[in-house]
């Protein structure tokens, strides 16, 4: 504020950033008000009100706002994180990766940049990438957040257990999106067939919602996937109707094969494909029945 109390652009910059970061949204708009009536193209105020449009739940006013202030400053940071957010909530999964590596490349020791490079890769199913991102997030920034949660999606995926699971699950419940993401990965752990994966990730999930049905019935299924005695179901779960036409495939070469050079074995071989079949049939819904009834639901 100058001398005669008239506010400068940067001093309701500052003004309205308080009030938001107080959640005081309503006057942080009243102020965003003034403060754009007297300076229309400042860039940090137009932030500001894509920001408080993003908060108010306004996705499209939000990026309006931005896409101002970059036609402006094309290298505001503030402004390019929050697009990336953006595109990220709507689906726009390039279009976040780019200014993602957009801002990686103008800032390359920004640990929590690499970290959501590597929660937007779990999220398109590099895992590979993800955990290496991941990993160099948490080099660059030991004490960030998100760096340790991600850091923390692949020890789960990849089996390591140990404190880390309580950390992560804590850390989970301070950036509420993770779990979206875990959803995800855990879709696509089951298409890949490692269900044990799924199931960690799924009972971290059900420690931050304690009281959803929904999640525990994830796991449950999960457990039923990933339990022992469903192992010779595994090429059925793993590839569904491909996995049958094989196995069909094979026994009619089997049985073909068998009744020209030892016969005396169809018998036992019709044996094993009726129990073979009824098991398959039988077991696993009597098997979710059980566990189902376990967990209490």
């Amino acid at each position: 504020m100058n001398d005669h109390g008239v506010f400068s652009a940067h001093d309701y910059s500052r003004r309205v950033r308080g009030l938001i970061e107080r959640n005081r949204h309503v006057q942080a708009r009243d102020e965003l008000a003034e403060a754009l009536g007297q300076y229309p193209d400042d860039s940090d105020l137009l932030y500001h009100a894509a920001l408080l449009d993003y908060l108010t739940g306004q996705p499209d006013a939000a990026r309006s706002a931005l896409l101002r202030v970059l036609s402006r400053e094309p290298d505001h940071y503030a402004g390019r994180s929050l697009l990336a957010t953006l595109y990220q909530e709507s689906g726009e999964l390039p279009a976040a990766e780019t200014v993602l590596i957009d801002l990686l490349r103008d800032y390359p020791e920004s640990g929590h940049h690499y970290a959501r490079y590597a929660m937007l890769m779990y999220r398109t199913r590099h895992l590979d990438k993800a955990k290496a991102l991941a990993h160099e997030a948490l080099r660059l920034d030991p004490d960030d957040e998100l760096a340790l949660i991600a850091c923390m999606m692949g020890d789960l995926i990849d089996g390591r257990k140990g404190a880390e699971q309580e950390r992560l699950a804590a850390l989970m419940s301070r950036h509420p999106e993770s779990a979206g993401t875990a959803h995800m990965l855990i879709t696509h752990l089951v298409h890949r067939g490692k269900y044990r994966a799924a199931k960690r990730i799924a009972i971290e999930l059900l420690k931050l919602n304690p009281g959803s049905r929904e999640i525990l019935g994830l796991v449950v299924e999960l457990d039923a996937l990933s339990h022992w005695s469903m192992l010779p179901l595994w090429p059925f779960n793993r590839w569904g109707w491909a996995a049958s036409v094989v196995l069909w495939v094979t026994m009619v070469a089997v049985f073909s094969g068998a009744g020209k050079i030892a016969p005396h074995i169809l018998g036992p071989l019709n044996i094993f494909l009726i129990g073979y079949c009824a098991y398959s049939w039988i077991f696993p819904s009597l098997l979710k029945r059980w566990l189902k009834r376990r967990a209490g639901i």
